[in-house]
């Protein structure tokens, strides 16, 4: 018994290394197969509000592939991927994350420092790495979403950074949507054999970053500056349905100002040369003084918060689904302010009022917790939107996740 009992531990050991090793992602990140994912096509009479309804609930690869720096044009390569602090993403991880339940991921990824020439070429190895993560989710039968993220811009940098602003300057706009288009057009044609398991989404939080507050406080000339973010989208769209194979009905989210759900005035939705395929892009970390302020508001309370998030979906419902369009809510999350069992409330409503209105939620995840959870950010910062740790593929906060999947089915 004692000798079995050594070869268990034994074995035990070997195998958590194992898991641990893959989960580390130390070493130089897989590069892509030569192979596309099995193709399961989802049904082309699926409407969009039907297809969100599909992607219930999904997870952020936040801070990955969204890492970014300005004021060079020089191409980073794909160092970037681990420039925040996340290790290389792998297989195990991703495998994981389904394991858990989650039928979406989200892949922010930011282009502007891969560009290789004044042409807006992207560098074909960033593209490839981008191929094998996306690879990793849609062979677990995942839905996977691919996005322009942190390459919006202030007009500053516009001359010294591959990008786009979002102001009244015409002669910046010309430059914007030169830049989207260029972007769309390779990433559409890379991928334009994969399956409708494959999401784009045209632009993260377009936004004036030269105003107040980054530009997330909404400014007067939202109108304005909303037919902007509208003429970008219909070049972005353009150019993915132009690019033909299955981007001709593939689902594409689209945003309007700063993805804020209440900041639509003026916006447009593209005309679609395919039916009922667009999905409005939104996010909400919602109510912001619970789930980013510091820690004076770390409690829920029904009647207060609850309010929030009740108008928030029933905004949604209202102003978008019930006219036919399906909406994803592409990130949300509680910053972790040592109040776990707040956050599970907060879970429980929120996720249940955007099950109601058939809103999918891609929760946010930066794989950061605060001090007081035993991890390294400010508790006051809200910025502490860590649930899965990518290091040894567990869980933070584990009855929050728990919660989200089974609200979720």
């Amino acid at each position: 018994m004692k000798k079995k009992a050594v070869l268990i531990k034994t074995l035990l050991t070997v195998s958590s290394a194992i898991v641990l090793s893959a989960c580390l992602g130390n070493a130089e990140p897989q590069q892509e197969s030569s192979e596309l994912p099995e193709d399961t096509p989802v049904s082309s009479s699926t409407t969009s509000i039907q297809f969100a309804k599909k992607m219930q609930a999904g997870w952020n690869l936040g801070n990955t592939f969204d890492a970014q720096s300005e004021g060079s044009k020089e191409n980073k390569g794909l160092s970037t991927e681990t420039s925040w602090g996340m290790p290389y993403t792998t297989q195990s991880m991703i495998e994981a994350i389904a394991a858990k339940g989650f039928k979406t991921i989200r892949i922010p990824v930011s282009w502007h420092n891969h560009i290789t020439d004044s042409n807006l070429t992207i560098d074909p190895q960033w593209l490839s790495r981008i191929k094998t993560v996306t690879d990793y989710a849609i062979n677990e039968g995942m839905y996977v979403i691919i996005n322009i993220h942190h390459d919006n811009l202030t007009s500053s940098k516009l001359s010294t950074t591959y990008g786009y602003t979002v102001n009244t300057n015409t002669a910046e706009q010309e430059t914007s949507k030169k830049y989207i288009t260029a972007v769309w057009k390779q990433v559409a044609e890379y991928f334009k054999e994969y399956n409708q398991n494959l999401i784009f989404e045209l632009l993260n939080e377009p936004r004036n970053r030269d105003s107040a507050n980054d530009g997330f406080t909404a400014p007067e000339n939202i109108s304005v500056l909303n037919k902007v973010i509208s003429s970008y989208n219909q070049a972005a769209l353009n150019a993915i349905r132009a690019s033909g194979s299955k981007n001709t009905d593939r689902f594409i989210m689209v945003p309007y100002y700063a993805a804020s759900p209440y900041d639509y005035t003026g916006w447009t939705v593209p005309n679609d040369s395919a039916a009922d395929k667009l999905l409005i892009a939104v996010h909400a970390y919602c109510p912001y003084d619970f789930c980013m302020n510091t820690t004076a508001d770390s409690s829920f309370e029904d009647d207060d918060e609850g309010n929030d998030i009740s108008y928030l979906f029933s905004l949604l419902k209202s102003q978008w689904v019930s006219k036919g369009y399906g909406v994803v809510m592409g990130e949300a999350s509680a910053s972790d302010k040592n109040n776990t069992a707040e956050r599970l409330k907060w879970v429980k409503y929120y996720y249940k009022k955007a099950k109601q209105s058939s809103v999918p939620v891609i929760l946010w995840d930066n794989m950061n917790i605060s001090t007081a959870s035993g991890g390294y950010g400010d508790i006051n910062s809200g910025e502490c939107h860590g649930y899965f740790n990518r290091k040894t593929c567990s869980w933070w906060f584990e009855p929050l996740i728990d919660e989200m999947i089974s609200i979720s089915k």
